[in-house]
C-alpha cells in the first residue's frame, strides 16, 4: 500500500438500481426469495459498498495488490425500488499495515438507507491465488 492513503480519505460512488440487484433476482432458486418485492436486496446492497470501498483504495495500491472484505457490519434501513439512484460516501477512518477501515453511509433519492463500517485486506494477488489454488487441491477441486 502506497503511503498517500491516510485517515480521513473519501470517496464516493453512485449507481441506479436495476432488476439484477432485486431480491428476486439474487437468488430466485430459493422460493422465499422469488416472491419477495423488487427492491435492492441487501447482498446487493453490500457489493455496492464493498466496489465504493474498494474504488477509493485503487489509488493507493501498490502494482500487484488487491483489496478483499473481511468485515462488515452495515444496516438496511430503507427499501430502495428499480430505478432509485444509490450514493455511496465512505471515508477511510484506520489504516494499517495490512488493512484499511472505512465508515460509510448509503442513500437513495429519498433516504439514508444503510450506515456502518467496513473492513479490506489488501494482499498481494499472486499470493492469494496461490493459496486458492492450494486449497483447491486439498479439496479436489
Amino acid at each position: 500500500m502506497k503511503p498517500t492513503l491516510a485517515q480521513g480519505t473519501t470517496g464516493s460512488v453512485s449507481k441506479v438500481v436495476d432488476a439484477t440487484m432485486t431480491v428476486p433476482y439474487v437468488r430466485g432458486d430459493y422460493a422465499s426469495f422469488a416472491t419477495m418485492p423488487r427492491v435492492l436486496a441487501t447482498a446487493a446492497l453490500v457489493g455496492f459498498i464493498e466496489a465504493a470501498c474498494m474504488e477509493t483504495l485503487v489509488p493507493h495500491l501498490e502494482e500487484g495488490e488487491v483489496s478483499l472484505g473481511t468485515v462488515i457490519d452495515v444496516t438496511h434501513s430503507a427499501a430502495s425500488p428499480v430505478g432509485a439512484t444509490l450514493r455511496a460516501e465512505v471515508e477511510v477512518t484506520k489504516v494499517e499495515p495490512r488493512s484499511v477501515s472505512f465508515s460509510l453511509t448509503v442513500l437513495d433519492d429519498e433516504d439514508v438507507i444503510s450506515m456502518g463500517t467496513h473492513t479490506r485486506a489488501v494482499v498481494s494477488r499472486s499470493r492469494f491465488d496461490q493459496k486458492v489454488d492450494a486449497k483447491r487441491e486439498r479439496l479436489g477441486l
